[in-house]
């Protein structure tokens, strides 16, 4: 059994709608991020790269690189649910905590659940999302940006995903679809159109 926790922050900025749990809510700001901005999808990967003790989403999805920028954050959350099944684990369940003022997150709670457990590959009961304000105090009281914190615990496979035997038809249908989805996002043309590498390719390697 492991356990992670993960937080993220970022400043509004102009825009109309900002971006939380893979769903898109309609704002009088945007989000100042390098892809786009979604705290609780970074701060859920924090946590579940933390369990593995595999380091921070920064590592894996520099904001350095280029590619990266303006990102679906969605494809990193499918890469460390990939992650988390290709080291042994499941998830047990989910919990994530939004601060802010605005917007009002409550019409959309069901969506981002909905959502992140279809990334996770579990079901919608394994994973709780909250607001909450800071009564007006900090940097979300004054409206000047919003946080998120995520809690996870993994639970272990008898076996590793990449060691599953060919009867274990579920879980290797599971990690072969999400293999796949991150690789059709995440490989991309190289110059002369060959296929580059990518941080999720690396990751797969010795």
């Amino acid at each position: 059994m492991r356990i992670g926790q993960g937080i993220d922050v970022h400043a509004f900025g102009p825009g109309d709608y900002v971006t939380l749990g893979g769903v898109r809510i309609a704002h009088d700001h945007g989000l100042v991020a390098h892809s786009d901005g979604d705290v609780v999808i970074h701060a859920l990967c924090d946590a579940l790269l933390g369990a593995l003790a595999l380091g921070d989403i920064g590592r894996l999805f520099p904001p350095s690189d280029e590619q990266w920028r303006n990102a679906d954050s969605r494809t990193f959350l499918r890469h460390c649910t990939a992650l988390v099944a290709q080291h042994g684990f499941v998830l047990g369940n989910a919990d994530v905590t939004v601060v802010c003022e605005r917007p009002r997150l409550a019409p959309h709670v069901e969506r981002m659940r909905a959502t992140l457990a279809t990334d996770l590959g579990c079901a919608i009961g394994d994973i709780s999302v909250k607001a909450t304000t800071s009564e007006k105090l900090g940097f979300t009281g004054r409206g000047e940006g919003i946080a998120a914190t995520a809690v996870v615990l993994l639970q272990a496979r008898a076996v590793p995903a990449s060691l599953v035997n060919e009867d274990d038809s579920e879980l290797r249908a599971f990690v072969e679809r999400v293999a796949a989805e991150v690789d059709a996002d995440v490989v991309r043309p190289a110059p002369g159109g060959s296929v580059a590498a990518t941080t999720t390719q690396r990751q797969r390697g010795p």
